[in-house]
């Protein structure tokens, strides 16, 4: 007989990993969404819909946020594809909770890191 267990094994465990967690995204222009707000639980989320409404546009939106090329999310060869039709700039917005022994120089971010990433269509000249 087969025994499952999930790690770790109880809610209570939780309560030390305050920081890394992601609580909300903003999209505004970033592939079919004009504009979305997400607000994530804690634990587990999940993420429904039909196929186009923009489920994997999120999941993309994350890996961009945090730094992936374009080419690594294996669906655009550039930043810029992945504004929306007919805009000039899309906005990735996260928040993420910095809180408990774990988090980040929290004397300097505080409580939440916010995350922003504006792609431009226009080549910026220094």
């Amino acid at each position: 007989m087969e025994e499952f267990r999930v790690f770790p094994e109880s809610p209570a465990s939780y309560s030390q990993a305050r920081a890394g967690i992601i609580s909300k995204i903003r999209l505004e222009n970033f592939m079919c969404h004009s504009s979305l707000e997400i607000e994530f639980g804690d634990y587990v989320n999940f993420i429904t819909g039909q196929n186009g409404s923009g489920k994997s546009a999120i999941l993309t939106a994350l890996c961009v946020a945090f730094g992936c090329r374009a080419k690594g999310t294996q669906r655009a060869s550039t930043l810029k594809d992945f504004i929306k039709n007919g805009c000039s700039y899309a906005n990735i917005q996260l928040e993420m909770k910095n809180q408990g022994e774990d988090a980040f120089k929290p004397e300097i971010y505080g409580d939440v890191i916010v995350i922003e990433r504006r792609i431009s269509d226009q080549l910026l000249y220094y």
